[in-house]
Protein backbone atom coordinates (compact mmCIF):
# COMPACT_ATOMS: atom_id res chain seq x y z
CA UNK A 1 0.00 0.00 0.00
CA UNK A 2 1.51 3.35 -0.92
CA UNK A 3 1.81 6.44 1.92
CA UNK A 4 -1.10 8.07 3.00
CA UNK A 5 -1.56 11.19 4.40
CA UNK A 6 -3.96 11.11 7.93
CA UNK A 7 -4.86 14.56 9.75
CA UNK A 8 -5.84 13.94 13.46
CA UNK A 9 -7.63 16.57 14.98
CA UNK A 10 -7.79 16.30 18.48
CA UNK A 11 -7.13 18.96 20.74
CA UNK A 12 -6.69 16.15 24.56
CA UNK A 13 -2.94 15.90 24.32
CA UNK A 14 -2.74 12.52 26.48
CA UNK A 15 -5.58 11.04 23.70
CA UNK A 16 -3.33 12.09 20.41
CA UNK A 17 -0.54 10.66 22.19
CA UNK A 18 -2.29 6.88 22.57
CA UNK A 19 -3.80 7.49 19.19
CA UNK A 20 -0.69 8.93 17.24
CA UNK A 21 0.98 5.57 19.08
CA UNK A 22 -1.43 3.14 18.37
CA UNK A 23 -0.41 4.19 14.25
CA UNK A 24 2.86 3.96 14.57
CA UNK A 25 3.34 1.01 16.89
CA UNK A 26 1.29 -0.87 13.47
CA UNK A 27 4.27 0.51 11.43
CA UNK A 28 1.44 1.34 8.68
CA UNK A 29 3.48 4.03 7.18
CA UNK A 30 1.54 6.55 7.29
CA UNK A 31 1.98 10.49 7.68
CA UNK A 32 0.86 12.14 10.63
CA UNK A 33 -0.63 15.78 10.44
CA UNK A 34 -1.67 17.13 13.50
CA UNK A 35 -4.05 19.67 14.68
CA UNK A 36 -5.17 21.01 18.31
CA UNK A 37 -8.53 22.14 16.90
CA UNK A 38 -10.75 22.31 14.42
CA UNK A 39 -10.33 25.67 12.96
CA UNK A 40 -6.75 24.69 11.98
CA UNK A 41 -7.68 21.35 11.16
CA UNK A 42 -9.31 23.12 8.37
CA UNK A 43 -6.37 24.92 7.22
CA UNK A 44 -4.39 22.06 7.20
CA UNK A 45 -6.67 20.04 5.74
CA UNK A 46 -7.08 22.81 2.28
CA UNK A 47 -3.22 22.91 2.30
CA UNK A 48 -2.02 19.60 2.52
CA UNK A 49 -5.56 17.51 1.18
CA UNK A 50 -4.64 14.44 3.41
CA UNK A 51 -6.47 11.40 2.65
CA UNK A 52 -8.37 10.59 5.79
CA UNK A 53 -9.36 12.87 8.91
CA UNK A 54 -9.17 11.05 12.49
CA UNK A 55 -12.29 14.15 13.73
CA UNK A 56 -12.42 14.39 17.75
CA UNK A 57 -16.05 15.56 18.57
CA UNK A 58 -15.27 18.13 21.60
CA UNK A 59 -12.86 21.02 20.97
CA UNK A 60 -12.30 24.09 21.09
CA UNK A 61 -12.65 27.23 18.27
CA UNK A 62 -14.46 24.69 16.15
CA UNK A 63 -15.49 21.05 17.76
CA UNK A 64 -15.72 18.34 15.37
CA UNK A 65 -19.01 18.43 13.96
CA UNK A 66 -18.83 22.04 13.07
CA UNK A 67 -15.22 21.33 11.71
CA UNK A 68 -16.98 18.48 9.41
CA UNK A 69 -19.38 20.59 8.31
CA UNK A 70 -17.10 23.15 6.89
CA UNK A 71 -14.71 20.55 5.14
CA UNK A 72 -17.53 19.39 3.73
CA UNK A 73 -18.49 22.49 2.31
CA UNK A 74 -15.20 23.40 0.77
CA UNK A 75 -14.19 22.07 -2.37
CA UNK A 76 -10.65 21.49 -2.45
CA UNK A 77 -11.69 18.91 0.76
CA UNK A 78 -15.35 17.95 0.43
CA UNK A 79 -14.21 14.27 -0.92
CA UNK A 80 -12.07 13.55 2.02
CA UNK A 81 -13.06 10.88 4.34
CA UNK A 82 -13.66 12.14 7.83
CA UNK A 83 -13.37 9.37 10.76
CA UNK A 84 -15.59 10.87 13.90
CA UNK A 85 -13.86 10.08 16.92
CA UNK A 86 -16.18 10.70 20.26
CA UNK A 87 -16.53 9.53 23.76
CA UNK A 88 -20.26 9.09 22.92
CA UNK A 89 -21.63 5.63 23.46
CA UNK A 90 -25.35 5.08 22.59
CA UNK A 91 -25.79 8.37 21.88
CA UNK A 92 -27.47 7.48 18.39
CA UNK A 93 -28.82 10.75 17.67
CA UNK A 94 -25.44 12.24 17.78
CA UNK A 95 -23.77 9.57 15.84
CA UNK A 96 -26.59 10.37 12.98
CA UNK A 97 -25.83 13.84 12.90
CA UNK A 98 -21.99 13.63 12.63
CA UNK A 99 -23.09 10.96 9.81
CA UNK A 100 -25.58 13.64 8.33
CA UNK A 101 -22.72 16.13 8.47
CA UNK A 102 -20.36 14.27 6.54
CA UNK A 103 -18.51 12.20 8.45
CA UNK A 104 -18.47 8.45 6.41
CA UNK A 105 -17.12 6.37 9.85
CA UNK A 106 -16.90 6.98 13.97
CA UNK A 107 -14.90 4.79 16.55
CA UNK A 108 -15.65 5.39 20.16
CA UNK A 109 -13.23 6.31 23.35
CA UNK A 110 -11.26 4.35 24.42
CA UNK A 111 -9.66 3.23 20.96
CA UNK A 112 -9.54 -0.34 20.50
CA UNK A 113 -6.54 -0.34 18.30
CA UNK A 114 -7.49 -3.37 16.03
CA UNK A 115 -11.10 -1.93 15.46
CA UNK A 116 -9.60 1.70 14.59
CA UNK A 117 -6.11 0.23 12.21
CA UNK A 118 -9.58 -1.95 10.24
CA UNK A 119 -11.85 1.02 9.58
CA UNK A 120 -8.65 3.44 8.35
CA UNK A 121 -8.05 0.62 6.43
CA UNK A 122 -11.28 0.28 4.73
CA UNK A 123 -11.78 3.90 4.12
CA UNK A 124 -7.88 3.82 2.34
CA UNK A 125 -9.07 1.22 0.33
CA UNK A 126 -12.21 3.45 -0.83
CA UNK A 127 -9.55 6.53 -1.26
CA UNK A 128 -7.78 3.70 -3.38
CA UNK A 129 -10.67 2.68 -5.98
CA UNK A 130 -11.47 6.84 -5.89
CA UNK A 131 -7.79 7.46 -6.90
CA UNK A 132 -8.39 4.87 -9.86
CA UNK A 133 -11.47 5.88 -10.97
CA UNK A 134 -9.99 9.97 -10.83
CA UNK A 135 -7.49 8.25 -13.29
CA UNK A 136 -9.45 6.62 -15.59
CA UNK A 137 -10.97 9.68 -16.69
CA UNK A 138 -8.80 11.22 -16.70
CA UNK A 139 -7.06 9.14 -19.32
CA UNK A 140 -10.57 8.80 -20.74
CA UNK A 141 -10.66 12.84 -21.00
CA UNK A 142 -7.13 13.03 -22.24
CA UNK A 143 -8.18 10.74 -25.37
CA UNK A 144 -11.29 12.67 -26.31
CA UNK A 145 -9.16 15.86 -25.61
CA UNK A 146 -6.61 13.91 -28.58
CA UNK A 147 -9.15 13.03 -30.77
CA UNK A 148 -11.19 16.46 -30.63
CA UNK A 149 -7.72 17.69 -31.70
CA UNK A 150 -7.05 15.22 -34.29
CA UNK A 151 -10.79 16.41 -35.58
CA UNK A 152 -10.12 20.01 -35.65
CA UNK A 153 -6.70 19.54 -37.28
CA UNK A 154 -8.60 17.62 -39.31
CA UNK A 155 -11.28 20.00 -40.68
CA UNK A 156 -9.30 23.01 -40.19
CA UNK A 157 -7.02 21.09 -43.37
CA UNK A 158 -10.72 20.85 -44.72
CA UNK A 159 -11.12 24.46 -44.29
CA UNK A 160 -7.89 25.70 -46.03
CA UNK A 161 -8.21 23.10 -48.96
CA UNK A 162 -11.58 24.75 -49.41
CA UNK A 163 -10.20 27.94 -49.71
CA UNK A 164 -7.49 26.62 -52.08
CA UNK A 165 -9.84 25.35 -54.33
CA UNK A 166 -11.90 28.62 -54.03
CA UNK A 167 -8.75 30.52 -55.49
CA UNK A 168 -7.85 28.19 -57.73
CA UNK A 169 -11.61 28.05 -59.11
CA UNK A 170 -11.58 32.19 -59.03
CA UNK A 171 -8.09 32.27 -60.92
CA UNK A 172 -9.68 30.04 -63.62
CA UNK A 173 -13.00 31.58 -63.80
CA UNK A 174 -10.59 35.02 -64.07
CA UNK A 175 -8.92 33.47 -66.79
CA UNK A 176 -11.62 31.88 -68.18
CA UNK A 177 -13.66 35.71 -68.70
CA UNK A 178 -10.40 37.13 -69.73
CA UNK A 179 -10.13 35.23 -73.22
CA UNK A 180 -14.04 35.53 -73.58
CA UNK A 181 -13.20 39.33 -73.10
CA UNK A 182 -10.56 38.97 -75.72
CA UNK A 183 -12.68 37.76 -77.97
CA UNK A 184 -15.27 40.41 -78.30
CA UNK A 185 -13.89 43.07 -80.38
CA UNK A 186 -13.99 39.90 -82.73
CA UNK A 187 -17.86 39.13 -82.91
CA UNK A 188 -20.71 40.32 -83.63
CA UNK A 189 -23.25 41.88 -81.18
CA UNK A 190 -25.15 38.34 -81.34
CA UNK A 191 -21.96 36.63 -79.81
CA UNK A 192 -21.59 39.76 -77.68
CA UNK A 193 -24.44 39.03 -75.51
CA UNK A 194 -23.79 35.39 -75.37
CA UNK A 195 -20.60 35.86 -74.14
CA UNK A 196 -21.73 38.70 -71.78
CA UNK A 197 -24.71 36.20 -70.57
CA UNK A 198 -21.56 33.24 -69.69
CA UNK A 199 -19.57 35.90 -67.89
CA UNK A 200 -22.10 36.16 -66.22
CA UNK A 201 -22.82 33.03 -64.76
CA UNK A 202 -19.30 32.53 -64.24
CA UNK A 203 -19.22 34.88 -61.61
CA UNK A 204 -22.43 34.14 -60.10
CA UNK A 205 -23.88 30.79 -60.31
CA UNK A 206 -20.98 28.37 -61.36
CA UNK A 207 -18.89 27.93 -57.93
CA UNK A 208 -21.69 27.71 -56.02
CA UNK A 209 -21.25 24.51 -54.56
CA UNK A 210 -17.20 25.38 -53.87
CA UNK A 211 -19.07 28.01 -51.36
CA UNK A 212 -21.33 25.61 -50.02
CA UNK A 213 -18.75 22.99 -49.38
CA UNK A 214 -16.66 26.04 -47.85
CA UNK A 215 -19.60 27.44 -45.53
CA UNK A 216 -19.66 23.28 -44.48
CA UNK A 217 -15.79 23.08 -43.64
CA UNK A 218 -15.98 26.74 -41.49
CA UNK A 219 -18.74 25.67 -39.59
CA UNK A 220 -17.39 22.62 -38.30
CA UNK A 221 -14.15 24.78 -37.41
CA UNK A 222 -15.54 27.95 -36.00
CA UNK A 223 -18.86 25.93 -34.66
CA UNK A 224 -21.49 28.13 -34.25
CA UNK A 225 -20.29 31.14 -35.66
CA UNK A 226 -23.17 31.94 -38.48
CA UNK A 227 -25.86 32.01 -35.89
CA UNK A 228 -24.01 33.71 -33.34
CA UNK A 229 -23.30 36.38 -36.19
CA UNK A 230 -26.77 36.45 -37.05
CA UNK A 231 -27.53 37.11 -33.39
CA UNK A 232 -25.83 40.15 -33.55
CA UNK A 233 -25.96 41.74 -36.60
CA UNK A 234 -29.62 39.91 -38.09
CA UNK A 235 -29.44 41.97 -41.11
CA UNK A 236 -26.85 41.04 -43.33
CA UNK A 237 -26.90 39.40 -46.51
CA UNK A 238 -25.18 36.11 -47.75
CA UNK A 239 -21.93 38.03 -49.60
CA UNK A 240 -21.85 40.15 -46.27
CA UNK A 241 -22.17 36.69 -43.92
CA UNK A 242 -19.44 35.18 -46.35
CA UNK A 243 -16.98 38.36 -45.85
CA UNK A 244 -17.34 37.88 -42.54
CA UNK A 245 -16.09 34.35 -42.42
CA UNK A 246 -13.22 35.16 -44.79
CA UNK A 247 -12.13 38.40 -42.21
CA UNK A 248 -12.83 35.65 -38.73
CA UNK A 249 -10.08 33.51 -40.96
CA UNK A 250 -7.66 36.80 -41.26
CA UNK A 251 -7.91 36.82 -44.76
CA UNK A 252 -6.53 39.88 -46.40
CA UNK A 253 -8.39 41.97 -48.16
CA UNK A 254 -6.27 41.37 -51.10
CA UNK A 255 -6.93 37.39 -51.12
CA UNK A 256 -10.61 38.41 -50.22
CA UNK A 257 -10.84 40.08 -53.29
CA UNK A 258 -8.98 37.23 -55.09
CA UNK A 259 -11.78 34.77 -54.61
CA UNK A 260 -14.22 36.77 -54.89
CA UNK A 261 -13.92 38.50 -58.32
CA UNK A 262 -14.29 42.00 -56.62
CA UNK A 263 -11.66 44.49 -56.21
CA UNK A 264 -9.84 45.32 -52.68
CA UNK A 265 -11.72 48.86 -53.01
CA UNK A 266 -15.12 47.24 -53.14
CA UNK A 267 -14.23 44.85 -50.41
CA UNK A 268 -13.56 48.05 -48.11
CA UNK A 269 -16.80 49.08 -48.80
CA UNK A 270 -18.61 46.08 -48.07
CA UNK A 271 -16.33 46.06 -44.73
CA UNK A 272 -17.41 49.16 -44.35
CA UNK A 273 -21.22 48.69 -44.57
CA UNK A 274 -20.94 45.46 -42.59
CA UNK A 275 -19.58 47.63 -39.87
CA UNK A 276 -21.92 50.12 -39.56
CA UNK A 277 -24.69 47.48 -39.83
CA UNK A 278 -23.07 46.43 -36.37
CA UNK A 279 -23.20 50.00 -34.77
CA UNK A 280 -19.41 49.94 -34.31
CA UNK A 281 -17.36 52.48 -34.62
CA UNK A 282 -13.87 51.24 -35.47
CA UNK A 283 -12.37 48.36 -37.43
CA UNK A 284 -10.49 47.50 -34.26
CA UNK A 285 -13.62 46.64 -32.82
CA UNK A 286 -15.14 45.06 -35.32
CA UNK A 287 -12.50 42.99 -35.76
CA UNK A 288 -12.60 42.29 -32.00
CA UNK A 289 -16.17 41.18 -32.29
CA UNK A 290 -15.59 38.84 -35.03
CA UNK A 291 -13.14 36.84 -32.96
CA UNK A 292 -15.16 36.58 -30.06
CA UNK A 293 -18.09 34.81 -32.16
Amino acid sequence: MEEYQILIIEDDPNQLKILTGQLIEYNLGFKLLIANNGRTGIEIAMKNRPDIILMDWEMPVLNGLEATTLLKSIEETKSIPIIMVTGTHGDTDRLKEALDAGAVDFVNKPYNAMELIARIRTQLRQVEVFRKLMEQQRIISEQEKNLLAKDLDHQQKQLALQTVNMAHNSELHQSVINDLQSVLPLVNHQVRTIINSIELKLNDKSNEHIWREFEYCFENVYQGFYKKLNDKIPDLSVREKRLCSFLKMEMSTKEIAAITFQTPNAIDVAKHRIRKKSGIETDEDFTVLLMSL
